[in-house]
């Protein structure tokens, strides 16, 4: 088994088909959506250099794991490939150490406040669930994440306001217009130039992000949208309608646009995440038809810097 840096953009096609094929063989749990990875890199990590944060670990030319680290939010995410625990039994015990001993010096070197460090499981992934506790992580009963699916049959059409309409975004020309709109809806920090940068990177693709303009052109909300082709699986990630237009249905008809993409696209299935103590996102996404899949827990363990 041998562990190397992250080489560059050019690794993520390699990710994106671990991550598919895994999912095609083992099924989703543990395991994030294909296009959720060019995001958690260039969205997620914007204002840091991935080639520092990501690891993968590699037989025989094949991916067997990788770890993304978040030293902003004190996390971190190791994806193992499942058939690994049985050739590899300590494989993940070896990716989840890596990850915590790194991501400390890292926050060493940061001078970060942190008190504690947090990486996350599925519920179902009870393997790994042992293995945190093992390691002295808790399970923590607050901001649990919920995945949620439904299949992409009977959408009902887009409904809007008089004067609003859906588009997609026309290209890094918009790019000032839509990191504004990303950081109201988010209460977030972009820039145009971070926004621009994620506009060129590899996987975005305007066409999959989705705008709707109010009646005097200015932007009201947006959701970008993931294609997992090999699994059949669209995701949403994210989606968020300016604080100045909530409340008109505007987060519903991004959700019935995209799927019909989706659906035009190949995809079977629509599938979303959500924090669970976020009301509005859960109605918003159970009225639209995407039930429950898997419950994804928050794990932290305490740590004590300078000591």
């Amino acid at each position: 088994m041998r562990r190397r840096a992250y080489r560059g953009p050019e690794d993520i096609d390699l990710l994106q088909d671990f991550t598919a094929r895994q999912t095609a063989r083992h099924g989703r749990v543990g395991l994030v959506h294909p296009g959720d990875i060019p995001h958690r890199i260039f969205n997620g990590l914007r204002r840091e250099d991935p080639r520092e944060l990501i690891h993968l670990w590699e037989r025989g030319g094949d991916v067997m794991a990788w770890a993304l680290l978040d030293p902003a939010h004190a996390g971190f995410d190791p994806q193992i490939a499942p058939g690994a625990r049985e050739e590899s039994p300590d494989l993940e015990h070896q990716v989840i150490a890596w990850s915590e001993e790194t991501l400390l010096a890292l926050l060493e070197e940061r001078d970060s406040e942190a008190t504690f460090i947090e990486t996350d499981a599925f519920e179902a992934d009870t393997t790994r669930g042992e293995l945190l506790r093992t390691l002295g992580w808790i399970a923590q009963d607050v901001e649990e994440l919920m995945l949620t699916r439904r299949p992409l049959r009977d959408i009902a059409p887009p409904e809007l306001p008089s004067g609003y309409r859906i588009r997609t975004v026309h290209g890094v020309e918009e790019a000032a217009e839509v990191s504004a709109l990303h950081s109201a809806g988010f209460g977030s920090s972009w820039t145009p130039e971070l926004y621009r940068r994620v506009m060129k990177s590899p996987g975005y693709d305007p066409e999959r992000e989705f705008l709707i303009e109010a009646p005097d052109g200015a932007l009201a909300g947006f959701c970008v949208t993931w294609l997992d082709e090999m699994n059949r699986t669209g995701y949403f990630e994210p989606v968020a309608v300016h604080p100045d237009y909530r409340r008109l249905g505007l987060g519903k008809a991004l959700l019935r646009a995209g799927m019909v993409a989706m659906r035009a696209r190949g995809m079977q299935w629509a599938e979303v995440m959500f924090a669970v103590d976020n009301p509005g996102s859960g109605r918003l996404y159970r009225g639209e038809g995407f039930e429950p899949l898997w419950r994804i827990v928050l794990y932290r363990k305490s740590i004590n810097l300078g000591s």
